[in-house]
Order: C-alpha cells, then structure tokens, then sequence
C-alpha cells in the first residue's frame, strides 16, 4: 500500500514538472518575398516639341504659271509635335519671293501656312526618319494683272491692269525624310497642294513644292521641366531620346 502510494505521488510531481517546463517557442523569421528592384525610368533628353527652317522652290499657282523656267525660292520655318513615335503634326509657314510671271502678271507674291499630320517609320538607326503626310493649307496670292498673252481666258474675272488678290484652301500631300545627329536633325520633302481653279469647274494640283532644312529638338532641361510642373504636363512633354 504505501508503495503504491510513493508510486502514485513520484507520477503527480513528474506530471507537475513536465508541466512547469515550457517548450521553447519557435519563432519563424518573416521571409521576405523576392522583389524586382524598381526600376528608375531614363530622364527623357528632349521634349516633344521641336522647331525648322529651310528654304524651299515651289511652282507658285500652276495653273496661271506658263513660264519655262517657273520656280519660286522662298523661305519657311514651322514647330512639329510629336504625339508619340509614330504620329506628330507639323506646322510650316512658307514665304515666296516675289517673282513675275512675264508678261501676263508682275510683282506676284504668295505664302502658304499649313498643318499636317506626319506618319513617321523609323529606320533601324533610330535616327532616320521617312514620313508621309496629309493636311492642309491656307495660300495666298497677289500679283498685277496685265491681261497680256491671256491664254487662260482670266479676263472673264480679273479686271485688266489691276492688282488681284486670292486666298484658297488646299489639300497637302506629300512624303519626307529626315536625319537627326542629336539635337540638330536635317529634313527635306516634297508636297503637291490640291485646289479649286479660276475656272471653277474642277480641283487640280495648284502648287508642288520642294523643301529642305535644319530641324532643332528642345532639350528636356530645367526650363522645361518647370514648365512641365507648373502645368502638370509630366507625361505629355517628354519623349524618350532617339
């Protein structure tokens, strides 16, 4: 009896002491999930916009130009915007010294302003660019009208011997290349401007011009970034530098 007694007692302060040992807690480190590293964007180095000048020769008006040798020199100069690498709209004013086109007009003298929409196709260089485009343009024309050798018949709506003044809406077509070497680029093109003619009947081409020159992209500095910020345009006024 009293040994199952010290047995009964030695199990209760075994049972106590295993009781009293707490088993140490494993504690499991936070595994960090594998992550990419963020990735910094490039700073752009030039914005969207860019600015060119050239010259060009240009048929002033065809249908009234009869002279064997009828090209018009002039000057033109015009901002381009690049919407994104494939599509960017231009705008080009143009000024054609005043030429005679003897003997039937004097002292003629016309510019074209214009808008056009530029599809752009990248070479593999990244730095040559071939692009049709379509728009339109709004042309001038004044010159003395002498009424002499009048093979167009234009006395039934001009009045002999005075100076005349047009004003028409064209359609552009064309296609241009274009070189950059970083913030200088050279351009040259070519484009025909659809129109109505004196004789009112049909549309014909009134103008086909040759154009070349410097094109100079804005850099992406500390004026423009401000800019940018001032009037949140972040993502709207940088392009990514080809």
């Amino acid at each position: 009896m009293v040994k199952i007694y010290i047995f009964i007692l030695l199990c209760f302060f075994n049972v106590l002491a295993i009781a009293q040992v707490k088993p140490a807690k494993t504690t499991k480190a936070p595994v960090r999930a594998a992550g990419t590293a963020s990735i910094v964007p490039k700073e752009r180095q030039y914005t969207k916009w860019s600015a060119k000048a050239g010259a060009n020769i240009s048929v002033v008006y065809l249908a009234r130009n009869i002279k064997d040798n009828n090209n018009a020199p002039g000057y033109c100069g015009g901002l381009n915007y690049e919407i994104n690498n494939f599509i960017r709209v231009s705008t080009l004013y143009s000024y054609f010294r005043p030429i005679n086109i003897e003997p039937t007009w004097l002292d003629v003298r016309a510019s074209t302003t214009e808008i056009n929409l530029e599809m752009v196709a990248h070479f593999p260089n990244k730095k040559t660019l071939l692009y049709p485009f379509l728009g339109l343009s709004y042309n001038t024309y004044d010159g003395f009208f002498t009424g002499q050798l009048d093979y167009l018949n234009l006395k039934e709506y001009y009045a002999v011997n005075t100076v005349v003044k047009n004003r028409w809406l064209g359609l552009n077509l064309g296609t241009g290349l274009e070189h950059n070497f970083g913030i200088l680029g050279v351009f040259v093109d070519y484009r025909m401007r659809i129109g109505k003619q004196d004789d009112a009947a049909g549309i014909n081409i009134m103008d086909v011009c040759y154009t070349g020159g410097l094109k100079v992209r804005f850099p992406y500095g500390k004026s423009a970034k401000r800019f940018a910020q001032k009037f949140r345009t972040n993502d709207r006024f940088n392009i990514q530098s080809r």
